[in-house]
């Protein structure tokens, strides 16, 4: 079978390994699509904070089961399945309370551990939930990272009728939007890409804001009478816009920071203690898979907007320039393999 392998920044190639067997609690998954994150882009060109070569990228995944290991009774071949990347212990303390998503020693498909670009690949048979039958594989891919939106929005607390506003329009900030559309907010979204705002209207956002030209502060100021937001959800990871989180945010306003960046922001005390600030950061998910499947499996066509791009698997390593060098032309590229 075919696997395409990360040998260092920027270096793909494709290399022919036998099938593996899964093992006990585990399943062997036939890949049929795989979304590429911005975390599979941080990773490719070497920015990523938890990068690892070589490796197999890939975590935003659908496939079918074709054998299960000793004691998976769950699943059996022919299963349709979306995967959940995280591997958490159950034994430290974040676990131990029910956080798995912040498991001290969590592994991650594609990202600590080798991942779903790949025809065929073993995965512990608790990282796959199924989907169903009729579910098309381009949206199936989009689960995960719409579970990654719902949990931001549940850490933000976000209740109906509140105004929500999310920074950047990318696919975690689309999927944040969606999940605060699900839970009755009204949402307004910045970006500096237009392609990416008219996405974002597609999906329901009440404002759009292109921060290249306008001033966010001024049009969120405007958009709640003075109020501001009560909950800012952070989705792009960089030092302006973690900061611009305190100016956008409500006084006793809450802050969800789920953009990932190992540069410093900086941040002034007193603007949290004045405005009694709560700020939130929000990691993966935490069951919220079958909420995210239900969703996105009732509202496909909501979410299949998203998708720019298409290629076939023997295409990967232009599928990752093209989301590399292109992001004004590209929001979310879904690689494919060939139907069972």
């Amino acid at each position: 079978m075919k696997v395409l392998v990360a040998t260092g920044i920027k270096q793909l190639e494709f290399e022919d390994r036998p099938v593996p067997q899964p093992g006990p609690g585990e399943a062997l998954v036939r890949t049929r699509t795989v979304a590429l994150c911005g975390s599979d882009i941080h990773l490719y060109e070497g920015t990523h904070p938890y990068r690892t070569y070589p490796n197999v990228f890939g975590h935003e995944a659908s496939g079918w089961v074709m054998a299960v290991g000793a004691g998976v009774t769950n699943l059996q071949p022919g299963d349709h399945v979306v995967v959940e990347p995280a591997y958490y212990c159950g034994e430290c303390y974040p676990c131990s309370i029910g956080r798995t998503n912040c498991c001290s020693r969590m592994k991650t498909i594609g990202v600590t551990v080798p991942g779903a670009l790949a025809e065929q690949y073993v995965v512990p048979a608790r990282a796959l939930h199924k989907a169903p039958a009729d579910l098309s594989p381009r949206a199936a891919a989009l689960c995960e990272p719409c579970a990654v939106g719902l949990h931001a929005c549940r850490r933000g607390d976000v209740q109906p009728g509140e105004h929500v506003v999310v920074i950047g329009a990318g696919p975690i900030g689309l999927m944040a939007l969606a999940g605060a559309k699900r839970r009755g907010a009204h949402v307004a979204i910045t970006d500096l890409i237009d392609r990416r705002l008219d996405i974002a209207r597609q999906m329901g956002a009440d404002l759009t804001i292109n921060s290249a030209r306008q001033d966010p502060v001024a049009a969120v100021r405007d958009w709640t009478n003075g109020i501001m937001a009560p909950v800012v959800i952070e989705a792009v990871g960089t030092p302006r816009t973690i900061e611009s989180t305190i100016q956008l945010v409500s006084d006793a306003g809450r802050v969800v920071i789920a953009g990932v960046t190992e540069q410093h922001a900086s941040i002034r005390g007193v603007d949290i203690t004045k405005k009694e600030l709560t700020i939130y950061g929000s990691r993966n998910s935490v069951g919220l898979f079958g909420e995210a499947i239900s969703y996105v499996a009732s509202n496909p066509d909501l979410f299949t907007a998203m998708i720019t791009a298409e290629y076939p698997f023997e295409r990967a390593i232009e599928a990752f320039e093209v989301a590399l060098t292109q992001p004004e032309q590209v929001c979310k590229v879904l690689i494919t393999f060939e139907a069972l």
